[in-house]
């Protein structure tokens, strides 16, 4: 499943070329097969952003000529990533780390990392919030395996 979420996320990633060259339906259509429609996105911030607003966010960064990168792309759990994308807009940076949920080969929920120097006092919280979205992936699995009334 992750493999097919890879393709969706690179194929969604490459529309960030910094051109803003793609149909605002193209785009729409790559933001549809990578996120679940039921997908929330919980900021850095403790803000939990709802699938329209990560659409209404994504978009224009694309119109302002967002450039973005992939860094890493790791599987750390039971259909869980992490995932790191780098963003150039101009001559402002900036790196997003953020732990993934997927069900269907989609993302679902997605908890944003916080690497700031200024946020991490020592060196172990980066980590301990990477393995904190794990243990909620965990939950979130649990309760997914436990709504199919099969068994096996």
């Amino acid at each position: 499943m992750s493999y097919q979420f890879e393709l969706a996320l690179r194929q969604y990633i490459a529309a960030f070329d910094g051109n803003n060259n793609i149909s605002p339906a193209k785009f729409r259509t790559r933001f549809d097969n990578l996120y679940h429609k039921d997908f929330n996105f919980l900021s850095k911030h403790g803000k939990t952003l709802t699938r329209e607003e990560v659409y209404e966010r994504e978009a224009s960064k694309l119109a302002n000529g967002t450039k973005v990168t992939l860094i890493h792309f790791r599987k750390i759990g039971l259909d869980c990533i992490d995932v790191k994308l780098g963003l150039v807009n101009g001559k402002e940076e900036r790196t997003i780390r953020a732990v993934t949920t997927i069900t269907d080969r989609q993302a679902v929920t997605s908890k944003e990392i916080d690497e700031s120097p200024a946020s991490n006092h020592f060196i172990l919280t980066p980590t301990s919030a990477v393995m904190a979205a794990k243990c909620a992936n965990a939950v979130y699995k649990w309760k997914e395996f436990g709504t199919f009334q099969t068994n096996m």
